[in-house]
């Protein structure tokens, strides 16, 4: 078992999410990269955190979907 820090970001692909995102992956966490709808930007937001020495997961999900965001946290896990 590892004591690696995780950040779930929702909404990551695009503007203050994306820059949380990319915050986070600076300061040593691995993140989670949540998108509802822009594969191509979520993308792009995953490249900026993984070049900032981050591991990644892109995660599709509506946080106003219960199931999906129980997903996006099994996912996580």
């Amino acid at each position: 078992m590892t004591n690696q820090k995780v950040a779930l970001v929702t909404g990551s692909a695009t503007g203050v999410g994306a820059a949380t995102a990319l915050g986070l992956a600076q300061r040593g966490y691995n993140v989670v990269i949540n998108y509802s709808k822009s594969e191509a930007e979520a993308k792009a937001s995953e490249a900026a955190c993984q070049a900032a020495g981050a591991e990644t997961l892109l995660v599709q999900g509506d946080v106003s979907d219960d199931a999906a965001c129980k997903a996006m946290v099994a996912a996580t896990l």
